[in-house]
């Protein structure tokens, strides 16, 4: 009896112990729907606040980069500013430089005409007392015929009426510049013959031993520069005509004599600038060893113009002065082109 009232309470309370179990359930999935929803809040507010983050981050990029840039091109404007103010600071100076270059070239180019014209005036002055002196002697020649029954053998003979040293001398100069060497050699010899002791004389013995050089009469030439220092012993053309001995006789195929000459020239003229070629010449003839270091050569102004005032001969202006082949710069006073005929030229 018992039991059936049990029985029947439990039947009829069922539905309702039924019903609360799902309203039971029913509010945990709503909790737990709330619980993921606020997850979802959740993660929803981290990713909107890191994608503040990012995008500030990204502005904060964005600003350094544009102040990157503006920072480079204000550098990029200063160096250029400052490479155009050195530049402007470097290239006027030396245009004024340049300008000063130009003046002193000038300057210089022009005290060389004017010591040209003084050269050439003194050696016409010079001239021009040898042919007065050589026209007194003429003039007094025949009141001195008498006390002179027998002439001198190595008395020259007057020129020709007319003819002057300077003109004479000019003549073959021209001449032999301009290839024409037979003419040359018979006015070279005409003006050693009447002008033997005037400045120019040695020049004239010079040249014709150049004259047979350059028609390969080497033999000749050695006579002829040989006559220069025998004759002319203290001259400037005396250590030219001595090496050109020495190089006409290896031209000649006498390569002991030529050893012998260029030994006697470095040994009388160690400083001349000749002498670094007659020891190349030395050497080429297994007569010397190589040197360790070359010769110092005296070529300054002050020296040039002492042998240019020393000369005193200066065959006309826009002619060759007999130093040319001594001192080349004087080809740019006289405006003669050069020619092969210096001694510096060959070997």
């Amino acid at each position: 009896m018992n039991a059936s009232r049990l029985l029947v309470i439990g039947l009829a309370f069922s539905p309702t112990v039924l019903l609360a179990q799902k309203r039971e359930d029913i509010l945990s999935i709503q909790r737990d729907i709330a619980a993921l929803t606020e997850q979802v809040r959740q993660i929803q507010r981290t990713q909107d606040e890191r994608m503040a983050a990012l995008t500030a981050l990204v502005q904060q990029a964005m600003d350094v980069s544009n102040k990157a840039n503006a920072s480079l091109s204000a550098l990029q404007h200063s160096v250029t500013t400052q490479l155009a103010d050195q530049q402007s600071k470097v290239v006027m100076p030396t245009t004024v430089l340049g300008s000063k270059v130009d003046q002193m070239a000038d300057d210089f180019r022009s005290m060389q005409t004017n010591m040209a014209d003084l050269t050439r005036r003194v050696g016409q002055l010079d001239q021009k007392l040898t042919d007065i002196s050589s026209a007194v002697r003429t003039l007094s020649a025949p009141l001195q015929a008498p006390t002179r029954t027998i002439p001198q053998a190595n008395t020259p003979q007057g020129p020709p009426a007319g003819t002057s040293a300077e003109t004479l001398y000019t003549n073959a100069f021209r001449d032999y510049t301009t290839g024409k060497y037979d003419l040359a050699m018979q006015e070279f010899s005409d003006y050693l013959k009447y002008f033997p002791q005037t400045e120019n004389a040695p020049a004239a013995q010079y040249y014709i031993g150049y004259t047979y050089f350059n028609a390969n009469q080497y033999e000749d030439a050695v006579k002829a520069f040989d006559a220069v220092r025998e004759r002319f012993p203290e001259n400037p053309k005396t250590p030219d005509a001595l090496y050109m001995k020495g190089v006409s006789l290896m031209k000649a195929g006498r390569r002991t004599d030529a050893g012998t000459e260029f030994k006697s020239f470095v040994k009388r003229y160690p400083n001349h600038e000749l002498a670094s070629k007659a020891h190349a010449h030395l050497k080429d003839l297994g007569l010397e060893s190589s040197r360790s270091g070359g010769l110092l050569l005296k070529y300054v102004l002050s020296q040039r113009e002492a042998d240019l005032i020393d000369e005193r001969a200066v065959v006309g202006r826009g002619q060759r002065s007999p130093l040319a082949e001594r001192w080349p710069a004087t080809l740019l006073v006289t405006g003669v082109q050069p020619c092969q005929i210096s001694p510096s030229n060959i070997g």
